[in-house]
């Protein structure tokens, strides 16, 4: 069952056909959809409060998947994204989840294991907002991997991606994933929110 807020599993896919079987399966184990057609219909539309995931096809015309998983991953870190793929887009799908994403379902779909990727996703977004909430009051660094607190204290220090990747040994990608993660657990909508945040709980240095 969902929260009292009904989370709401979004389906970005240009198949209609494939949007009306996934409302179905949705719809059987009480989850709510919302069907956007594009991307570009997504980013006018879509708005993230009680969004539990976002169900999103690799391949589609103008806006592609990997292109929509990279403004949400700009705007909207916390959300969960799964990407539906073809066979011939699973090494994309895979690229993506070093991104940040959860996962990827390859069509046709094993009914079972959509479920409970939807459901292990719409979970882990309820515990990501708690955790927000938690950050609001100050907690989110406690939250912060070892890692997470090398590419934050690099990010604060004004290092861009590519110079943090390098002193760390560790590629760009890598860097940019664990950069959305910190992101998310301070809540923080861009870098400038995040280093305001960051003094806020630290102070700033002397």
């Amino acid at each position: 069952m969902t929260s009292p807020q009904n989370r709401t599993v979004c389906i970005v896919d240009d198949d209609a056909q494939v949007c009306r079987f996934l409302v179905e399966v949705l719809s059987s184990i009480g989850l709510s959809a919302q069907v956007f057609s594009s991307g570009e219909d997504f980013m006018r539309r879509w708005r993230p409060e009680g969004t539990g995931c976002v169900l999103l096809d690799i391949r589609m015309p103008r806006i592609t998947g990997p292109e929509l998983h990279d403004w949400l991953r700009e705007h909207n870190p916390e959300v969960p994204v799964i990407f539906l793929s073809g066979f011939a887009d699973v090494s994309t799908a895979v690229r993506a989840m070093h991104l940040g994403a959860f996962d990827f379902l390859e069509k046709p779909f094993n009914v079972q294991y959509l479920i409970e990727r939807v459901n292990a996703a719409v979970r882990l977004a309820e515990e990501r907002r708690n955790g927000l909430q938690s950050a609001g009051q100050g907690d989110w660094p406690h939250s912060l991997t070892a890692r997470e607190r090398e590419i934050l204290l690099a990010l604060v220090g004004g290092k861009r991606n590519k110079q943090i990747a390098a002193e760390l040994g560790i590629s760009e990608r890598t860097v940019e994933s664990h950069r959305a993660s910190v992101m998310s657990k301070a809540n923080a909508g861009n870098l400038a929110e995040l280093v305001t945040l960051y003094f806020a709980t630290h102070g700033k240095p002397q």
